[in-house]
C-alpha cells in the first residue's frame, strides 16, 4: 500500500509534496501518477491566496492510503464527488473508503480541524473536486454575520449525517464534469478551472442560504435519484430506438409519473423527451463530424426518418447543417 500524509494549510507545499512523490519531472498543472500507482492525475490551483481548488481524476492501480492531518485553523473543505465513498466519524478524524461504484454525486462539507484517513482500494475510480476556504477568508464575514456561521456549522454536520441523501444539483453536476472531465475541444488553462471553481463555490453558498426553508437537499430520496440516473443511462444507451414514453420510464424508475417527471427535470434541467432528443443530436454530431459517417447512415442508425426535420433540429442546436461537408 502507498501512503501519503499531508494537510491543506498551504496549497504550494501540497502541490510540491505530491509532485515530488508522483511526478517530479513534471512542469504542467497536472501531476500524473506513475503507472504502478494509478492512471490519471491530481491538480492544485490557487483561486486566491485564501481559496484553493483541488482536482482528483484517476483510477488506482494499487491500494492507497491518504492521511489528511488536522490543522489549527478552522478552514472549510468542500468535497464534491461522483464515485461512492463510505465513511465513519471517529472522535478526531473521518475514516473514508472509496469504491468503484458510480453514484449521482454528492457534496460533503468538512472542518479542517478534523483529520481524515482515506482508503483507496486497487481498482477504485476517484473523480472529485475539493475547494478549501481558509479561515482568514471567511472569518471577517462570519464575524459580521453570525447566522451564516451557524448555518455553515449545521451544514457541515448534516452533510455527514445525511450523505446518502444529498446529491449534486444540475448546475453543480455540470460544473463538476467540466472541471474533472473537461471538454477536449476547449482550451484547458488556469482560468478555465478557476472560473468553474468559483461558480461551483457560488452554488454552495446559495445552498447554505436556502436549504432550511426552500429546498432541503438532505431530505432527497437517494434511491429515487439513483433510479433517475438509471433511466437516463438507459435513454443514452438506446438512442437507436423510438422514445418509449414517460409512463414506461416512470415504471422503470419505480416512481409515479408525476414524481418521476418532476425529479427528472430537476436533475437534468430538461424533460425526458428533451433529454433523449438532445442526446440523439449530440450523438449524430459526433458520428458526422467526429467519425465522418455519411448522413444517411447516421439517420438510419439513430432512427431518424424525416431528413428535413432532422436537419432543422440539428441546425437549431448546433448552428450548422449536418451535411455541410458532404
Amino acid at each position: 500500500m502507498y501512503k501519503y500524509s499531508f494537510d491543506f494549510s498551504d496549497i504550494d507545499k501540497l502541490r510540491n509534496y505530491f509532485r515530488s512523490q508522483l511526478d517530479p519531472n513534471s512542469t504542467s498543472d497536472h501531476i500524473y501518477f506513475p503507472p504502478e500507482i494509478g492512471e490519471g492525475y491530481l491538480s492544485y490551483y490557487k483561486i486566491s491566496p485564501e481559496v484553493f481548488l483541488l482536482v482528483n481524476n484517476y483510477k488506482a492501480n494499487a491500494d492507497i492510503e491518504y492521511i489528511r492531518q488536522p490543522i489549527n485553523e478552522r478552514d472549510i473543505i468542500l468535497h464534491f464527488r461522483k464515485y461512492a465513498l463510505d465513511h465513519q466519524l471517529e472522535k478526531d478524524q473521518i475514516i473514508s473508503t472509496y469504491s468503484d461504484s458510480y453514484t449521482p454525486g454528492n457534496m460533503r462539507c468538512m472542518d479542517s480541524q478534523q483529520g481524515e484517513q482515506v482508503f483507496i482500494p486497487k481498482g477504485a475510480v476517484v473523480k472529485s473536486t475539493m475547494i478549501v476556504l481558509k479561515s482568514s477568508y471567511t472569518r471577517s464575514y462570519f464575524m459580521k454575520n453570525n447566522d451564516m456561521a451557524e448555518r455553515v456549522d449545521t451544514y457541515i454536520r448534516y452533510s455527514h449525517q445525511h450523505i446518502n441523501k444529498f446529491y449534486l444539483s444540475y448546475k453543480q453536476s455540470n460544473l463538476f464534469d467540466q472541471i474533472v472531465q473537461p471538454d477536449i475541444n476547449r482550451v484547458e488553462n488556469y482560468l478555465y478551472y478557476i472560473s468553474r471553481g468559483i461558480r461551483l463555490l457560488e452554488t454552495f453558498w446559495k445552498d447554505v442560504l436556502k436549504w432550511e426553508t426552500e429546498s432541503n437537499p438532505f431530505n432527497i430520496n437517494s434511491a429515487q435519484v439513483g433510479n433517475i440516473y438509471k433511466v437516463s443511462n438507459y435513454l443514452k444507451n438506446n438512442l437507436h430506438e423510438p422514445f418509449i414514453g414517460v409512463d414506461q420510464l416512470a415504471a422503470m424508475a419505480h416512481m409515479s409519473r408525476t414524481n418521476f417527471f418532476n425529479m427528472f427535470k430537476e436533475i437534468h434541467n430538461q424533460t425526458p423527451l428533451e433529454f433523449f432528443n438532445n442526446k440523439k443530436l449530440e450523438s449524430s454530431y459526433n458520428m458526422i463530424f467526429g467519425e465522418g459517417l455519411p448522413l444517411k447512415e447516421v439517420m438510419d442508425t439513430l432512427n431518424y426518418s424525416n431528413s428535413s426535420k432532422f436537419k432543422k433540429s440539428f441546425f437549431n442546436k448546433f448552428d450548422i447543417y449536418p451535411d455541410i461537408n458532404l
